[in-house]
């Protein structure tokens, strides 16, 4: 079993509606025009395995020495400790896959998921030997540093808030993927990181499930 902390947007929220269009099947039974059915699916595999999220801490397995209350505990540690976050987001690309990314200043943000990423480091499983070698390929040195020591090669400094689209695609599909994204991305308001999400992977390869939403809370000076 696998626990993960995202930013899942309110269900009633602009982003969340795109979310649910972009990644429900009935919403292209045909697929969209430049992509047939089989390959959308495809793309959409693992987004729609992951949900519609932003990772704030990576997919990981809790060590034996703690349960799921002291994750709920940490995790609300966090939350408390954070205010509610305005983000505009647009379509583009991250790192050879399409994704709606934040525009402007995104310390904030990065800030807290630096803190789920450290709130989480005491209570976590180290990863597996073979998994780290396995993941370990084409990554630079510091992400290598990232990975054995955090479990993910993309923390601190290489982090990037982003919620993915689809799985790589090629440039002809990317750009039927922009067309049917950029004018819908283009209307969204800013998104509201207002929650911390638990989020559950009950065994390899199901679908992460919400568990827990924890609202930002920062509480005000006196």
């Amino acid at each position: 079993m696998r626990y993960a902390i995202y930013f899942c947007p309110a269900p009633a929220s602009a982003l969340a509606s795109l979310g649910r269009d972009w990644l429900n099947p009935a919403s292209a039974p045909n697929g969209i025009p430049g992509i047939p059915l089989p390959r959308w699916n495809a793309l959409l595999a693992d987004v729609r395995r992951y949900g519609w999220h932003a990772t704030l801490r990576s997919p990981f397995t809790l060590s034996p020495d703690h349960d799921l209350a002291d994750l709920r505990r940490a995790m609300t540690d966090v939350a408390h400790a954070h205010a509610p976050i305005q983000l505009s987001m647009r379509s583009g690309r991250l790192a050879g896959f399409p994704a709606l990314r934040p525009v402007g200043d995104c310390r904030l943000v990065n800030a807290l998921a630096t803190a789920c990423v450290e709130a989480v480091e005491p209570l976590r499983l180290p990863l597996a030997e073979h998994d780290f070698q396995r993941r370990a390929s084409d990554l630079d040195a510091i992400e290598t540093h990232y990975l054995g020591r955090y479990g993910y090669p993309y923390v601190f400094e290489r982090y990037r808030f982003h919620m993915t689209l689809s799985a790589p695609a090629s440039v002809d599909e990317e750009r039927a993927l922009q067309r049917w994204l950029s004018v819908r991305a283009a209307m969204l308001p800013a998104a509201r990181v207002d929650a911390l999400t638990l989020c559950v992977e009950k065994s390899p390869g199901a679908a992460f499930e919400p568990l827990e939403r924890v609202a930002l809370r920062k509480a005000s000076a006196a």
